[in-house]
């Protein structure tokens, strides 16, 4: 299933919404690469990436909440905080492991659960708070 950047997946912020097309981006390269039985070589990419892009995207996306007085900003905190923490654990599993097929179906469901639960609800919320706040 490929996955596209629609009006439900933006916060009307350029830079948050081109990181949102950045990880859907990925989550459709670990499908390809799944779909052509390649997820083992493609799982250590997107948690390097991930790695990275988390703390980065997240501190964009709690800077706009703090600027614009976001009321759920302290629930994303700690969602973000958890999911920070899920990514740490894959990638510990990857070093420790290394790319298993549980790893890559792990990794592949955490994505999609990221873009479906975090992306299209919570930040579809911040998303309309801050198209008001404007």
């Amino acid at each position: 299933m490929e996955f596209k950047l629609t009006p439900d997946l933006m916060v009307g912020y350029p830079k948050i919404d081109e990181q949102h097309k950045e990880l859907i981006d990925r989550i459709n390269a670990l499908n390809k690469a799944m779909a052509n039985r390649a997820g083992k070589e493609e799982v250590g990419k997107i948690i390097d990436f991930l790695d990275e892009y988390v703390i980065f995207h997240f501190n964009a996306e709690e800077k706009l909440m703090e600027q614009y007085k976001y009321p759920e900003i302290s629930f994303q905190k700690t969602e973000h905080r958890n999911l920070i923490s899920s990514v740490k654990k894959f990638k510990k599993d990857f070093e420790t492991q290394g790319a298993s097929a549980t790893l890559v179906i792990q990794t592949h469901k955490f994505l999609s659960d990221w873009l479906i639960n975090h992306i299209k609800k919570m930040d579809a919320k911040l998303g309309a708070f801050l198209s008001k706040a404007k």
